[in-house]
């Protein structure tokens, strides 16, 4: 049987434990997160990916099938497009932008000092 245990920590610091048991006879998939079960699967003997939120963050799980064995891994979705991630992309272009408005207000002041030091 393929058993994988997974711990990890979300951006907002919650601590969560992804497992996964694959019957590898069967193709029976099981997955948890923190002891509930999120993912039942039957007959899984080819590879195949599965996608599901833990916390904010859009996760991809693969089972891939190399001759008789099995591999697991997990990782962020950074491709997919889901609504925290456009929210985190909206700020960053907010942020970036009032950095540039204020770096412009800086550079006025400092140009208008100097112009009125110099000129004393």
């Amino acid at each position: 049987m393929g058993q994988q245990i997974w711990n990890i920590m979300d951006i907002t610091g919650e601590e969560y434990v992804l497992g996964i048991y694959h019957g590898e006879d069967s193709g029976h998939v099981v997955v948890y997160l923190n002891n509930n079960i999120i993912i039942i699967d039957f007959k899984i003997l080819m590879s195949k990916t599965y996608h599901f939120f833990i916390g904010h963050e859009f996760m991809q799980l693969k089972i891939v099938k190399n001759k008789e064995e099995y591999t697991y891994s997990l990782e962020v979705d950074t491709e997919a497009k889901t609504p925290y991630d456009l929210q985190l992309k909206a700020r960053e272009e907010i942020d970036q932008r009032n950095m540039m408005i204020g770096l412009f207000i800086i550079i006025v002041l400092l140009t208008i000092f100097l112009y009125f030091r110099n000129f004393k």
